[in-house]
């Protein structure tokens, strides 16, 4: 369908009805044009002439291309014709809109250097605070254009599948708060100096794929990060304020390395919730004789992804758990158990005083289970529920679980689902 910009009659049609949303004050008009699409908006100026115009003055310019959005590979030329489609829509959008714009955004369309140089040249006069640009297809990149790192009052960027270059003479972006890259091509050099040229950075999501990266985060405000790495060399982090982090480490090479992990957590007392997934547990516990020496006073959320059949990780969850003495909620994640724990091994001066919620998934050796889930019934006083998420086959494995004694006599589980076995 081709898309028609607003002419001079539009808006002065009449069927005689009742005029219900000609005279909308304009901040009605404002909260009704932000939540539509933007060609949508645009459309807007032939409702009424007190509409003509009210598109050119919403503050956020979101351009999102949904017939690739869900869809998986996308052949070139289709992709093409949607940037060609773009390009002439936003030119004439920001020809016509004068007024300032806080964010601008492209999603699943892959943006077009020249064009979007263009467009950040004329953001950068209007306030933009923030840039979000993602495309679907992760098999195509784009490069981050010179303007873009002019934009100074940006708080908020989310860039996916970008190729940076610091320039010399960037500064920083000294009001930027939150910034998300993914899937993005830079050296470490500059992926450091960029987030410390960031002082009131906050959150910070970061998923690195380059092989073999010293991945350095120095960045004395941030409160929540999520990292998710594909083969590193190590990680440096500087974040004293940390108190939220989502750690995911995927890597094939991690028995090849000799570097211990378990010192990065030291560096993070202030945590109050962590998550540990991948193969970062496998990580941490690697080296000789792994063990923590900061107490995470805070940590009250923990989420553990981990091989009960590896006594060096089994060794870094006990200290985990004895380390976070103030720990409310845990939710264990296991992909293959073959460890019985001995009780021995979980009762060492391991107590949850506060402990309230425990999450229980993906689990195949039950007996391993019931160890686990004995020590932790018999070691919170004030548990409440015990959750199990993962379908088992054994009404014995279920008789047996609600067999085991219990420190709080208000703990509540709730058992896996049974299945029956199919007959044959």
């Amino acid at each position: 369908m081709t898309f028609c910009w607003p002419q001079e009659n539009c808006g002065k049609r009449s069927t005689g009805g009742i005029d219900r949303i000609s005279n909308l004050p304009l901040e009605i008009k404002e909260n009704i044009l932000i939540r539509l699409p933007v060609k949508e908006a645009v459309r807007t100026c032939c409702l009424s002439s007190n509409w003509r115009l009210a598109w050119t003055s919403i503050p956020e310019l979101v351009y999102e291309n949904h017939s690739i959005s869900t869809s998986g590979h996308v052949r070139p030329e289709e992709l093409n014709e949607c940037t060609t489609k773009m390009v002439e829509f936003l030119d004439k959008f920001l020809s016509i809109h004068d007024c300032s714009i806080r964010k601008f955004a492209i999603v699943h369309v892959k943006p077009c250097f020249g064009a979007l140089n263009r467009w950040l040249e004329i953001l950068s006069r209007r306030g933009i605070e923030e840039i979000q640009i993602t495309h679907l297809p992760s098999y195509y990149s784009w490069e981050v254009p010179p303007t873009f790192w002019n934009l100074h009052c940006l708080r908020e960027v989310e860039l996916i599948g970008c190729i940076i270059a610091l320039p010399q003479a960037f500064k920083g972006f000294k009001l930027l708060k939150s910034l998300s890259l993914a899937w993005l091509d830079i050296s470490e050099a500059d992926l450091s100096n960029l987030i410390a040229s960031c002082p009131l950075l906050e959150n910070l999501n970061l998923i690195v794929s380059k092989h073999g990266m010293h991945i350095r985060i120095d960045a004395p405000m941030l409160k929540h990060l999520q990292l998710r790495c594909l083969r590193f060399n190590q990680v440096c982090l500087r974040t004293p304020s940390l108190v939220k982090a989502i750690l995911s480490l995927r890597d094939d090479l991690l028995n090849h390395r000799e570097s211990n992990f378990i010192h990065l957590l030291d560096c993070l007392p202030k945590l109050e919730m962590l998550y540990v997934g991948g193969d970062l547990t496998k990580y941490l516990a690697y080296g000789h004789d792994p063990k923590l020496s900061t107490k995470f006073y805070h940590l009250k959320i923990l989420h553990i992804v981990f091989n009960f059949a590896c006594q060096r990780q089994a060794a870094v969850v006990r200290q985990l758990f004895h380390h976070a003495p103030n720990l409310q909620e845990i939710i264990v994640s296991e992909s293959d158990m073959g460890y019985s724990f001995k009780p021995e091994e979980w009762t060492q001066n391991t107590v949850f005083e506060h402990l309230k919620y425990v999450k229980i998934r993906n689990f195949n050796n039950q007996k391993s289970v019931l160890s686990f889930v004995a020590f932790l019934l018999a070691s919170t006083p004030c548990l409440e529920e015990l959750h199990f998420t993962h379908e088992v086959e054994d009404p014995e494995f279920l008789q047996k679980l609600l067999q085991l004694k219990r420190a709080s006599k208000k703990a509540r589980i709730r058992p896996p689902i049974y299945l029956k076995k199919k007959e044959s």
